[in-house]
């Protein structure tokens, strides 16, 4: 064996220990890279549910306004606190219902059903439209509309 030989054999296992740590740095580059080139699909979040209807929240909120200027009116004609602080109790309740922050839905219902029982009562004790008999009817509406939407 020549001089040279043992040498030569040494550089060559030097190269292929760098082509082998030069493969090794590839093997784990590659799937990041290949991570990179394609990525993986993006899973969408699951959708959220529907608090209720369009038209049942929609309706809600209109009814929710009208029960605040209610009680306006019934403080600046009448200098009803009560009158106020009821309309703003409900629709504070009401409003959360249709923010979907109170679950279920039906609980809308029930405080809607509530208030028409209240404006029964008032409009039989008085007899007059104005305003127990007018926000009897808005009631009897909504709370129809919360039910048939569904």
């Amino acid at each position: 064996m020549p001089a040279d030989a043992g040498h030569c054999l040494v550089v060559n296992k030097s190269i292929s220990s760098v082509f082998a740590g030069i493969a090794a740095a590839f093997a784990t580059v590659a799937p990041a890279a290949a991570a990179v080139v394609n990525p993986p699909t993006p899973v969408a979040p699951p959708a959220i549910p529907p608090i209720a209807p369009p038209l049942a929240v929609i309706a809600l909120w209109i009814y929710v306004t009208l029960l605040i200027a209610g009680g306006l009116v019934g403080l600046i004609k009448a200098g009803s606190k009560i009158s106020l602080i009821t309309s703003a109790l409900f629709a504070a309740l009401l409003a959360l219902c249709a923010v979907g922050v109170l679950h279920p839905f039906w609980i809308a219902d029930i405080l809607v059903g509530l208030v028409a029982v209240v404006f029964l009562v008032r409009y039989l004790k008085t007899s007059k439209f104005m305003p127990a008999g007018l926000m009897l009817l808005f009631s009897v509406v909504v709370l129809g509309t919360l039910l048939v939407a569904r």
